[in-house]
């Protein structure tokens, strides 16, 4: 049963680390991304559920469970940020879904090396991409509210 569920969690956390650059990339050229928004989501969700059933039939896994309560929250949150338009979205939406991706990636990173120097590394990198992204919706002009979002 262990083995199944560490399938899906490497299954799910690699259509993670491919749908968030998807989701982004639509988003860049104009388009809403529903498909690669929904599967990111999903993904993360699955990523955070199956870590927590590692952590808890594996007791040197435990630390992973508020590492996955806390990435599903910050995908979870990103995303409801923009939809709601919540006051100062476009500052905190890239630092909630980048921090969520950011996870993801130094979850591989520990998982393939071991080195616990990758916890800190993914977060100084993606600090880059996360403030292109807080200047790109600067400059974005206000959208409608959607119906029944």
């Amino acid at each position: 049963m262990r083995d199944v569920v560490l399938y899906l969690h490497v299954v799910a956390g690699a259509a993670g680390l491919l749908l968030g650059p998807a989701w982004l990339l639509a988003r860049q050229r104009g388009r809403p991304g529903r498909g690669p928004a929904a599967g990111y989501q999903v993904a993360v969700g699955v990523v955070a559920v199956t870590a927590g059933l590692l952590a808890v039939t594996d007791p040197s896994l435990v630390w992973l469970l508020p590492v996955a309560v806390g990435t599903e929250v910050l995908a979870v949150t990103g995303a409801l940020a923009r939809r709601r338009r919540w006051s100062g979205w476009r500052s905190w939406q890239p630092h909630l879904l980048g921090g969520s991706y950011i996870a993801l990636v130094t979850g591989v990173l520990i998982a393939e090396t071991g080195n616990p120097g990758f916890w800190l590394l993914p977060a100084l990198i993606g600090q880059l991409p996360i403030a292109v992204a807080k200047h790109r919706l600067a400059g974005v002009p206000a959208e409608p509210l959607a119906q029944g979002a």
